[in-house]
């Protein structure tokens, strides 16, 4: 096994990033680029930021993942072997990318992911890393599907999900800390800080 030291620089400014032990995305706090931890140095990510609701405000900024995504619900049979309809669509999905337990991490995704949410300037503040990967957000979103699916009124025995990324981008989420605890300042969903 080798390893290396890489630069935790901004790959847009050159402005130094700092980063968790376990952190492998970033927002640069001067310039607001997006970057992901690479096989030798830090990769530019397209970033942007969701801005909180009117009557909430941002304290602290967390990341994740914006993906666009062709989802294909398909072979969907009842324990009869009764066939339901699915079917094909184009869904943008927000994930958070930071650590998060999955009693907290579902329902903030489902609910950032169903706000019609502003997008603006990723702020030129600092914000934590992110620990969670693309690949492992495209299995998170795969996962949110297929509750959706057994969550349906019927006896689901088998279905086919497929996950298909059309385009990604980072995105600096906003949150507000209440009482140990961290609010979401677009949805007001409470989760714990870890």
């Amino acid at each position: 096994m080798t390893f290396h030291l890489i630069n935790l620089d901004c790959p847009a400014c050159g402005s130094a990033m700092s980063a968790g032990p376990h952190d492998i995305i970033f927002l640069c706090s001067h310039c607001g680029s997006g970057a992901v931890l690479g096989d030798t140095e830090l990769e530019l990510v397209e970033s942007t930021a969701l801005l909180p609701v009117p009557g909430r405000r941002a304290t602290l900024w967390r990341p994740g993942w914006s993906i666009e995504a062709e989802v294909l619900v398909d072979e969907r049979r009842g324990v009869g072997g009764r066939v339901t309809p699915g079917g094909s669509s184009l869904k943008n999905f927000i994930i958070p990318a930071f650590a998060l337990d999955l009693q907290d991490l579902t329902p903030l995704a489902i609910a950032l992911t169903s706000a019609a949410s502003t997008t603006g300037e990723v702020p030129k503040e600092p914000c934590h890393g992110g620990t969670l990967d693309l690949e492992d957000a495209l299995v998170f979103i795969r996962y949110l599907i297929v509750g959706a699916e057994v969550s349906r009124p019927d006896d689901l025995a088998t279905v086919r999900v497929e996950v298909t990324p059309v385009s990604h981008h980072i995105v600096a989420l906003p949150f507000e800390r209440i009482d140990g605890r961290l609010r979401c300042a677009v949805t007001g969903t409470i989760v714990r800080d870890q």
